[in-house]
């Protein structure tokens, strides 16, 4: 390793030459949504439903919030703004009547210059009470949106290879097709279909002899204002704190070191493709002054992994969360579960106070009998569950306090306590106590925490942002947790500590980088003498990242990143990477390159980075092994109505001849990438 660190450095003298002879590094939107997303990369994954998070944000390019009439559920969308934020943001127009200008926005407290550089591209300033339009005339200019992708690799992989036999044990092709059509009529009306096949899936054959593997559809409708919205088909549903009800991708512990509280967006039509984290039946939101009630059906079949005991009675082990129906046993496991799910979320929304409570309520057809390990002695089993939660949001001036109660069928409780204090513009806190029952049950819970489940956690987190001088902002989080029972990394209970500092520093008005330390050490189990035992695991990082831009048309970055794993061996990694994004000036389109090196000792020490992708997507590859990795991605605007996208990448790894295991075993040493992706929009 010591060769290694030396011929890193004369390659990262070279990407920070390139990086600081620049001129400096334009705010534009798209930086803004990479930002964001990259905030959170070490809790999401692809399949993940945080494409709902780049879906807002490139709807807002195209359809601005009008700040002078908009609410706290719309602002939340910019996903930018902490609620103390917000809430200053909604007394301003309303004490002070309509802006007119992002520059008056400064003269509400805690809008720095920086944020508001941010959200001006999602943002405008229009009337406060602007007529309605009628529902004809809404339908006639409506949006109409079209999308086609196509992604695969180019290597086939083992589970495309027929045996002696002639059979591959994947029953379709590589390559992934999705479909999305979508139209809106301003908020009066909003309806769409979405469908997709995974690579490995047949499609127009096989068990999917009617084309795809998934469909999801919905039709969303405002009547007036007492029925603000009525869903028929996929929707998801969010409240609270997240204890009891909130589907799809929640933030998580970042950069966005204020973020520890929710603005819940009630409820909303379904247009992602992860198969299992929404609802399908119908749903509505009545309104009653300051009252709100969503009453929400669910019915739907669902993966489950189907045994049968030794009387013939039929029951699941567990949920199958991939969605990936390739195989003969994964197809057989496909929609095996009915489930039923019925609940409603009642709010009372006051000027500076709200409180609401929820209710789910969930039935199988079939019960869950879970293998009996000891991780799985609390969680849930049976074939119904209900929780019920209380949670109050209060914003006052500069501190803003929340929590949720919450208590399952179980007897189980779980409980979050949080508050946020932005005493300047110079200096705010956050704080966040929590604590969940290792017999809380959930299963649609969705908060702030460590692990991905709602129970068996107590944690306390705080959390910083400190702007000592003009240009400079300062950022740190400390979260505490522990378990009381065993999970499924861990023998017996445990504990675990995080802490995350960041720098960002503005150079100039276009040119910025900062340096960021994250430093994680929790307990794993471990196979000793035959017996587990429980050993601390600890991770550090340290990234220094830089922006620039080189000329109008080119972008540049760089960065550096190093890990250092200890568990009971010690391992290290390191990656470094560049960026360039070209605009030409007389052509419609938008490139971006990198070409990335990395070196770490095993999975353990892997390194995450963002990537460009196609619209409304997202990719988040971990770096581990040696090797390099290259991609290109092109966005042509052959008109107004019609755009296509092009991305290219390419892993050579250089210390194996065989890549992954298992049916997605590479035999060589490269993987390869295509995606392909068209959108007419009229």
């Amino acid at each position: 390793m010591k060769k290694t660190a030396r011929n890193i450095v004369p390659i990262a003298a070279l990407f920070l030459i390139l990086s600081m002879g620049a001129k400096a590094q334009e705010s534009d939107p798209r930086t803004m949504i990479e930002a964001i997303i990259e905030a959170q990369l070490e809790n999401i994954d692809e399949e993940t439903d945080a494409a709902l998070i780049i879906e807002d944000l490139e709807q807002l390019l195209e359809n601005p919030i009008n700040i002078n009439a908009t609410n706290a559920n719309e602002l939340s969308k910019l996903y930018l703004l902490d609620p103390i934020q917000i809430n200053r943001l909604l007394e301003y127009v309303k004490s002070y009547g309509p802006v007119y200008s992002v520059f008056e926005l400064a003269t509400v407290e805690g809008f720095s210059r920086d944020l508001l550089q941010k959200i001006e591209p999602f943002i405008e300033f229009g009337p406060q009470k602007a007529e309605q339009p009628l529902l004809k005339d809404q339908l006639k200019y409506g949006r109409h949106e079209l999308i086609l992708r196509s992604l695969g690799t180019l290597q086939k992989t083992r589970g495309y290879k027929k045996s002696e036999e002639g059979v591959s044990p994947y029953e379709g092709n590589r390559f992934r097709y999705y479909s999305r059509y979508r139209f809106e009529a301003g908020e009066k009306l909003s309806a769409g279909i979405t469908s997709e096949k995974d690579p490995g899936e047949a499609f127009l054959k096989g068990s999917n002899k009617n084309g795809f593997d998934y469909y999801s559809a919905h039709i969303s409708v405002k009547l007036n204002d007492t029925f603000e919205k009525i869903i028929v088909g996929d929707f998801i549903v969010r409240s609270g704190q997240g204890l009891a009800l909130w589907q799809g991708y929640t933030m998580g512990k970042s950069i966005n070191v204020l973020a520890v509280s929710k603005t819940g967006q009630g409820l909303r039509p379904y247009t992602s493709v992860d198969e299992n984290a929404f609802f399908r039946g119908t749903a509505g939101t009545l309104r009653f002054g300051k009252t709100k009630l969503i009453l929400y059906y669910s019915r739907k079949n669902i993966d489950g992994n189907i045994e049968t005991d030794g009387d013939g009675k039929v029951y699941f082990t567990s949920l199958q969360s991939s969605g990936y129906h390739r195989t003969e046993s994964e197809i057989t496991d496909e929609n095996s579960v009915k489930t039923q799910d019925a609940g409603a979320v009642l709010s009372f929304n006051f000027r500076n106070f709200k409180v609401g409570g929820s209710f789910v309520y969930q039935q199988f057809d079939k019960p869950l009998i879970r293998s009996p390990q000891l991780y799985n002695r609390f969680r849930f089993s049976g074939s119904e569950n209900y929780t019920a939660s209380i949670d109050y949001l209060f914003n006052k001036g500069k501190y803003q306090f929340f929590g949720e109660a919450a208590i399952s069928k179980s007897k189980g409780v779980a409980f979050v306590q949080g508050a946020v204090a932005r005493l300047n513009d110079q200096i705010s806190f956050a704080a966040q106590l929590r604590h969940f029952d290792k017999n809380y049950h959930a299963l649609w819970g969705n908060t702030f925490s460590e692990g991905t489940s709602v129970n068996n956690e107590s944690g306390l987190y705080f959390g910083t942002k400190i702007l000592p001088a003009k240009h400079i902002t300062l950022s740190a989080y400390s979260d505490m947790y522990r378990s009381k029972w065993a999970t499924f990394s861990t023998f017996g209970p445990s504990k675990g500590w995080d802490i995350l500092t960041q720098a960002d520093v503005r150079l100039s008005r276009k040119h910025t980088f900062y340096i960021c330390y994250k430093n994680e050490e929790k307990d794993q189990k471990y196979k000793s003498d035959n017996q587990y035992i429980n050993l601390p695991e600890q991770t550090q990082k340290v990234r220094l990242h830089f922006n620039a831009q080189l000329s109008e048309q080119l972008k540049s970055r760089t960065r550096f990143e190093y890990a250092h794993y200890k568990h009971a061996e010690s391992e290290n990694g390191y990656m470094i990477y560049q960026d360039f994004q070209y605009t030409p000036a007389k052509l419609p389109l938008n490139l971006s390159v990198r070409a990335a090196w990395y070196d770490t000792e095993s999975y353990n020490s892997r390194i995450y980075a963002y990537e460009n992708d196609l619209l409304y997507t997202f990719s988040v590859p971990a770096y581990y092994g040696k090797g390099f990795r290259t991609y290109l991605n092109a966005k042509y605007s052959i008109s107004n109505h019609f755009e296509c996208w092009l991305k290219f990448a390419n892993t050579r790894w250089t210390d194996r001849e065989t890549i992954s295991s298992g049916y997605n075993e590479i035999n060589g040493k490269c993987k390869t990438e295509l995606k392909i992706q068209l959108r007419l929009k009229f």
